[in-house]
């Protein structure tokens, strides 16, 4: 089984001011006893169990994928936390659980939707908001352009709720993913040309494929007219 690997990077530079800053998370979605859990975590991560924690963001994450940026915001100080000992057992347990998650991806889509969106989601999320040194998790490019691939087939395109999974996820990390592996973002767009053209796609779904088609083909941003025209036509 091939392991996710990621670089330790020196994280003794890291600001004071963006860790208090990030100190105010909203913890509302939990019980009492994981709030509990999660501040002693945020606070000095030697005290708990960092496995435990990492998945109780996931599980949380993967029920709600709203939830997915306030779970980055959480796991990101408690790597900051981490850092002052020289440590990164949170963010190895949260690779492997990520892992497990992926491992059995296929599963999850057949028999909860809504939990892989949810991992969609939370991975392209983490890649997102989650640096190593000055950089994305290297270790989660292929996997989450296996992901998005995989919201390309049929059986997924002709799914409203995959592809504005997908769209959303290529406004936010799609520049970022091209950095990492052009020719694989050439060959997912490529798909996503041929995807425009299936009959059975809803309307909705054909305007946001436009979209992102576009988005990229304007070096990942929107002219003004395109913006007011996608601003325009999209439903909130």
């Amino acid at each position: 089984m091939v392991r996710w690997r990621f670089c330790v990077m020196d994280t003794s530079t890291r600001l004071r001011a963006m860790q208090d800053k990030d100190q105010d998370v909203h913890l509302q979605a939990f019980d009492k006893e994981t709030q509990n859990m999660l501040k002693d975590a945020l606070k000095d991560p030697d005290t708990v169990d960092l496995r435990k924690v990492a998945a109780v963001i996931i599980n949380q994450s993967l029920q709600d994928p709203v939830f997915c940026k306030e779970a980055c915001r959480v796991c990101r100080v408690i790597i900051q936390a981490e850092a002052k000992g020289d440590n990164n057992t949170f963010r190895g347990h949260l690779l492997n659980l990520l892992q497990e998650e992926y491992a059995r991806r296929e599963e999850t889509r057949e028999n909860d939707h809504k939990r892989w969106i949810g991992f969609v989601s939370l991975i392209c999320s983490v890649f997102h908001n989650i640096k190593v040194g000055s950089g994305p998790m290297i270790a989660l490019v292929e996997p989450i352009y296996e992901c998005l691939n995989r919201m390309t087939k049929f059986d997924a395109v002709t799914h409203e709720e995959e592809v504005y999974c997908l769209v959303e996820q290529l406004h936010r990390i799609g520049k970022q993913l091209e950095n990492q592996n052009e020719t694989q973002m050439s060959e997912l767009f490529c798909t996503l040309r041929d995807c425009f053209f299936i009959e059975s796609l809803t309307s909705l779904s054909r305007l946001l494929l436009l979209n992102i088609i576009e988005f990229r083909a304007g070096g990942w941003e929107f002219g003004e007219s395109a913006r007011k025209y996608y601003y325009s036509e999209l439903p909130n």
